[in-house]
């Protein structure tokens, strides 16, 4: 038998490379597992012959990428903190706003973003200067007494202070410090110490409170306590002027010389005269009056008569404050005028009248009367003349600029006349007196009647400088009349033009408005102002009155006047600044358009200012504000032929 050969066996070649396994990684490199086989074949062993040698697969591992992995994001590091705005507050401690942010870095390829927050925000204390702390004051003191009672008898008053200090708190750092004036309040109390040995003792009075109210200034007042000024009283200077002689009507009703009293309380009066004639007449029937007005009559024979030394003056007294006013009638015309209280006469005055519309008419005549309260009274003249005329007196011819004397004692009277303007005539004494001027009887147009004019005038120590003139009549013009007590510069404001004017001492100056016009007047230095009411035609009621225009100075807060009867029409002139009209009270009621016949605006330099013509009746009036505004007020009424008016106040009060 024949025995085959061994065949040993051999490998083939090995078959083409091929993937055994996916990558190892879904993202980013991974490995792949490649894989090749071969078979023992080539030949097959046989016949006990030998395998093959060797690894039938062979392996290998390749890189491999599919795709990029996602990168999450990741924070940066934090900037450092950041300040945003200023400090909360300018000086002293506050706070401040910090910040800081991060950036975060990726994400990429899909990735998450960064979580967190990517701004931070913080407060940290700041400060600033020490702030301004401006002082408070604290708690007031006990009130303590201050020096002694002011009088060393009879009703006085006693000083009382108390202060505070400003520690609550005290200013620092530059702050305001408390107003000083407030450092301290002072107020007085009434003081007795005792009775005082007579009533006008001068000790006593040196610092008595004013007899017008307790140690406080009563209604229609204005002062201190100490001192309280205004146009009411308890004692009056009285005296009438003379008149055009009406010898056919000497006896009719309608010829009356009158004295006017409003009064806001029942008071007892007296009229004392060293005339035995007027005594004699009143027969004692004067002895007391009630609330609200009264009308005394005087008997005609009581007026002044031209260049003698009469006895015609009388005093009036009563026991509460009251004004007095007077009313000259002549039968045909009538003017009235307000009596001061003899504690507000003076030395010295300048005259003011109208120059008489004819020289050769005795009626018409320019006059002053001059009235004295005490014996031994000196009195000396200074002539203003406005013609080249003469002044004869006792024999003597006086000329313009020449000076007469004479002397009066207690309740004597002297009056002069002439037929020229006497205004800017200078009377002086050595003690006070009683000065009144106008005409015995003229004509400011050639329209209407001879209508009497008077005033009591005011001290040149009680002139003004700033005034607001009102129309006189509602169909009516006015003639406003500045006289200068020395040099002065005068500036008119009429509507929205101005006009000034240098008056020398007793000079004077006239304007005339027409209709419901005023004129705003200001001076730098003491003037009197009058106003005239001029008749414009032959129709109409009313002829020329005199009035003494209130100033500013002598304004008041309240009141209580009088309207005389017999008048068709009766208007109070008032001058209130405009911001007070609402506060304005006539008899304690409100003013409303319907009582106003005419409202005129007035700019006084920075204030502004309503000029009210409200008619009234005839009576007793209580005028006031009820913010103690202080305001003028004047009086004037009219009817067929004849016509007054007076100021309520014409002295000064600040």
């Amino acid at each position: 038998m024949l025995q085959y050969c061994t065949v040993n066996g051999r490998w083939e070649q090995w078959s083409s490379w091929s993937m055994s396994t996916f990558c190892t990684k879904t993202c980013g490199r991974g490995t792949q597992t490649f894989k090749r086989s071969r078979q023992c074949n080539n030949p097959t062993p046989k016949y006990g012959g030998r395998t093959c040698y060797g690894s039938r697969n062979e392996y290998k591992h390749n890189s491999c990428f599919i795709k990029k992995c996602p990168v999450d994001g990741v924070w940066k590091n934090w900037s450092t903190w950041a300040s945003q705005g200023w400090c909360s507050v300018t000086c002293g401690k506050g706070v401040l706003k910090q910040s800081r942010s991060r950036s975060c870095n990726g994400p990429k390829y899909g990735g998450r973003d960064c979580i967190g927050k990517k701004t931070e925000i913080r407060v940290r204390d700041c400060s600033k200067d020490f702030c301004p702390v401006n002082g408070a004051w604290s708690s007031w003191g006990e009130w303590e007494k201050i020096g002694k009672c002011s009088v060393t008898c009879g009703n006085g008053q006693q000083k009382y202070m108390r202060t505070h200090k400003c520690n609550n708190p005290t200013p620092r750092n530059g702050g305001k410090d408390c107003d000083q004036t407030k450092a301290k309040e002072i107020k007085h109390k009434k003081c007795v110490l005792k009775d005082c040995p007579f009533e006008d003792h001068p000790v006593c009075m040196e610092k008595t409170c004013s007899r017008y109210g307790e140690c406080g200034c009563a209604f229609g007042f204005y002062g201190n306590g100490f001192n309280c000024k205004g146009s009411q009283g308890k004692r009056f200077l009285v005296l009438f002027m003379e008149t055009i002689d009406v010898k056919d009507t000497q006896n009719d009703s309608n010829r009356s010389t009158e004295i006017l009293i409003a009064s806001q309380a029942a008071s007892k009066l007296s009229l004392d005269s060293s005339n035995n004639y007027l005594l004699k007449s009143l027969n004692n029937r004067i002895n007391s009056i009630n609330k609200g007005a009264t009308t005394l009559s005087i008997p005609a024979r009581m007026r002044s008569i031209d260049f003698k030394t009469e006895n015609k003056a009388m005093i009036l007294e009563s026991s509460e404050p009251v004004s007095v006013f007077t009313l000259n009638h002549d039968g045909y015309s009538s003017d009235s005028t307000l009596i001061l209280p003899t504690d507000r006469l003076g030395t010295k005055y300048v005259v003011g009248s109208t120059e008489p519309y004819s020289s050769r008419d005795s009626s018409h005549k320019s006059q002053v009367a001059i009235a004295a309260l005490h014996n031994d009274t000196t009195v000396k003249v200074t002539l203003k003349l406005k013609s080249k005329g003469t002044f004869l007196y006792q024999n003597l011819k006086y000329r313009n600029g020449d000076k007469i004397n004479f002397k009066l004692n207690r309740l004597e009277n002297f009056q002069f006349s002439h037929t020229s303007d006497l205004t800017g005539t200078f009377v002086e004494s050595n003690k006070p007196i009683a000065v009144f001027s106008g005409n015995r009887c003229n004509k400011l147009q050639r329209f209407g009647y001879c209508s009497h004019l008077i005033e009591q005038l005011p001290p040149v120590d009680n002139l003004d400088n700033q005034f607001i003139v009102p129309p006189s009549l509602e169909s009516s013009g006015t003639r406003v009349r500045i006289v200068a007590a020395k040099k002065t510069k005068v500036i008119f404001h009429f509507d929205d033009s101005k006009r000034e004017k240098v008056l020398k001492p007793g000079t004077s100056k006239d304007v005339e408005i027409y209709g419901h016009h005023s004129i705003y007047i200001q001076a730098d230095g003491p003037i009197m102002v009058l106003s005239f009411a001029v008749r414009l035609g032959r129709r109409g009621e009313g002829d020329p009155y005199m009035s003494v225009v209130p100033g500013f100075n002598q304004y008041l807060s309240g009141y209580y006047i009088l309207v005389p009867n017999g008048y068709t029409k009766n208007y109070l002139s008032i001058m209130v600044k405009a911001a007070s009209k609402a506060k304005l009270r006539i008899d304690d009621k409100a003013l409303f358009d319907d009582n106003i016949s005419s409202e005129i605006r007035v700019q006084a330099e920075r204030e502004k200012y309503l000029v009210l013509i409200v008619r009234v009746d005839a009576g007793g009036h209580k005028v006031e504000t009820l913010d103690k505004s202080r305001f003028g007020l004047m009086i004037h009424g009219q009817k067929d032929g004849d016509s007054y008016g007076y100021a309520a106040n014409i002295i000064k009060v600040s």
